[in-house]
């Protein structure tokens, strides 16, 4: 029994002995071969040069956890996931954070993410398809902070409550007005929207009227969707 355990022990060393020489003597398990999946608005060199993985040759020895975080650290990446495929290749697939508006300041804006977070500083003619909400005269903020002012991160919180085809009917955004929330649809008519509650009645009065006028060519001043069950429409 004791020539058989010495035996096995013999064998583990000396399998540890033979792994250690080929992960850290040989290209045995040298990288080769670095995919990206998941990524639409990210160009696939920029996320090669954020993750860092350039700076690594050894696959078994790859920190994926922190070239995980890294990745993480770039606004446009809401989750990030880093595994090994061995002998020779790491797969790394990524969630990407979807910008729901753009924040206005006239001569600039950025790109917000549902969570209220500033993905990106862009010209203001792009993303044209956004709805743009009216940034005020608040500071504007930075790539990777959270929206700071109250009424325009609860402009935002509105817009996310919404269905993405009826974020797409809204041309802007006006947190500051004094009846709350107020849009302009991109056919002419204003949406008193009020305060972030009751939003999913709020939507559904929304959805009826936005039908009904496309439906019919109707043409409308605004609708006010302040109180739900009582919403008030005013013909043009």
């Amino acid at each position: 029994m004791k020539r058989l355990l010495w035996a096995v022990a013999f064998l583990v060393v000396g399998a540890a002995c033979v792994i250690t020489f080929l992960v850290f003597f040989t290209s045995a398990f040298k990288i080769k071969e670095v995919n990206f999946k998941g990524n639409k608005d990210i160009p696939t060199e920029r996320l090669k040069q954020l993750s860092g993985v350039q700076g690594y040759s050894n696959l078994v020895t790859l920190p994926v956890g922190r070239i995980a975080k890294l990745m993480e650290s770039d606004p446009w990446v809401k989750d990030a996931r880093v595994q090994r495929h061995l002998p020779h290749t790491v797969n790394i697939e990524i969630v990407e954070r979807t910008p729901i508006a753009m924040l206005d300041f006239g001569t600039s804006a950025y790109l917000v993410g549902a969570d209220g977070l500033v993905i990106e500083k862009v010209a203001p003619d792009q993303f044209k398809e956004l709805p743009r909400v009216y940034g005020g005269k608040v500071p504007q903020p930075l790539a990777g902070s959270k929206v700071g002012d109250k009424k325009i991160s609860e402009c935002i919180d509105v817009l996310a409550g919404m269905p993405a085809e009826m974020r797409a009917m809204l041309l802007m955004g006006n947190p500051f007005d004094g009846r709350g929330q107020v849009f302009v649809a991109r056919s002419g008519y204003n949406v008193v929207y009020g305060s972030a509650s009751k939003m999913k009645q709020k939507n559904e009065v929304l959805q009826a009227v936005a039908t009904d006028v496309n439906n019919n060519k109707r043409k409308i001043a605004y609708i006010d969707v302040r109180v739900p069950d009582s919403p008030v429409i005013k013909p043009q």
